[in-house]
């Protein structure tokens, strides 16, 4: 049993590491578009019309926002599974 459950452990934390490099490069992407929304210009900006500077701060505050959701469903996935193992391990401990 105890054999099993290190399996899963195993699994779950390939698991994590695999959406931990996913996040990463959704960071990565968020980053980038953030320093280039900081280099814009105050005043005065040249770009096809306010229609795409509205577009394209929607398009920023979108990714960042699906960033910040990737993160909050990595820990709560992250949590439920250790809390699965947890309770495996409490039964097996008591066997």
């Amino acid at each position: 049993m105890e054999e099993r459950v290190t399996q899963i452990i195993s699994q779950i934390a390939a698991s994590h590491s695999q959406l931990g490099r996913i996040l990463e490069t959704h960071r990565h992407v968020s980053t980038q578009m953030a320093a280039i929304a900081g280099d814009l210009p105050d005043s005065h900006p040249e770009f096809a019309g306010l229609d795409m500077l509205q577009k394209r701060a929607l398009q920023l505050t979108k990714n960042v926002t699906t960033y910040l959701n990737s993160l909050a469903e990595l820990e709560e996935a992250m949590a439920m599974q250790t809390e699965l193992v947890m309770k495996e391990i409490h039964v097996t401990d008591e066997e």
